[in-house]
């Protein structure tokens, strides 16, 4: 790797995290702040992230950036995300609220919710795992080519995960927000509908639990990731 190459795609990346958190506050939170109603918050917000999402396609089309965040996955890459999917909708939910039961009791609200969550969710891989993951994996050598995808994941894993401490500026829990530190730097999934109408203030416990459920789909990227090499 060229002198500084790896510096600036860091710089590159944590710009891209920096323009993702004002673009969420000023173009999402903001605007969707201004209804009254709970469902008509989540709503305004999946809308707002969809458009933000869109605009940033439009803009890595438009740069002609080469980048595998627009590139439709292979059917083997699908199947390995199966069990991650999987693993995620039945331990998450019982460590969050104890249940695999969705809060249906008010429909709209729930819609709303599951539709803002899928919105976050999309919006987030798309800058995270899909521009910041393919720009610090991009190689421009032969060398580089060689080298280990370790030191990409982290660093994209790192800059998803701090932007998250910015949850206790919303009132969250100190414990929830450590939590999230440390699961969003190793999975980034989240189930939202799941904890509808459920304040969680976890304790200790159950926040080491939350931090470090991940690991077992750590363990199986790993194992993954060694085949492939």
């Amino acid at each position: 790797m060229a002198p500084g190459t790896l510096a600036r795609k860091i710089w590159v990346g944590l710009a891209i995290t920096i323009a993702f958190l004002a673009a969420t506050i000023f173009l999402v939170s903001l605007p969707a702040s201004r209804f009254t109603d709970p469902a008509g918050r989540e709503y305004a917000a999946a809308v707002a992230r969809f458009i933000v999402g869109f605009i940033a396609i439009f803009a890595i089309r438009k740069l002609n950036w080469d980048s595998d965040a627009l590139r439709s996955p292979s059917p083997r890459a699908w199947l390995i995300v199966v069990p991650v999917a999987v693993y995620s909708l039945i331990v998450y939910p019982f460590l969050f609220t104890g249940t695999l039961a969705l809060n249906l009791s008010q429909p709209n609200l729930a819609g709303g919710v599951a539709l803002n969550g899928f919105a976050a969710g999309a919006l987030e891989e798309l800058v995270f795992r899909g521009l910041i993951l393919s720009l610090l994996l991009s190689a421009n050598s032969d060398i580089e080519r060689l080298s280990s995808p370790w030191r990409a994941i982290l660093i994209s894993s790192v800059l998803f995960s701090v932007p998250h401490a910015l949850n206790l500026f919303a009132g969250h829990a100190e414990a929830r927000v450590a939590a999230q530190l440390v699961w969003a730097f190793l999975l980034g999934t989240f189930v939202h509908v799941n904890r509808l109408g459920i304040e969680i203030q976890p304790s200790l416990l159950c926040a080491a639990a939350l931090a470090f459920a991940p690991i077992p789909l750590c363990i199986y990227s790993a194992i993954l990731l060694r085949k492939r090499g």
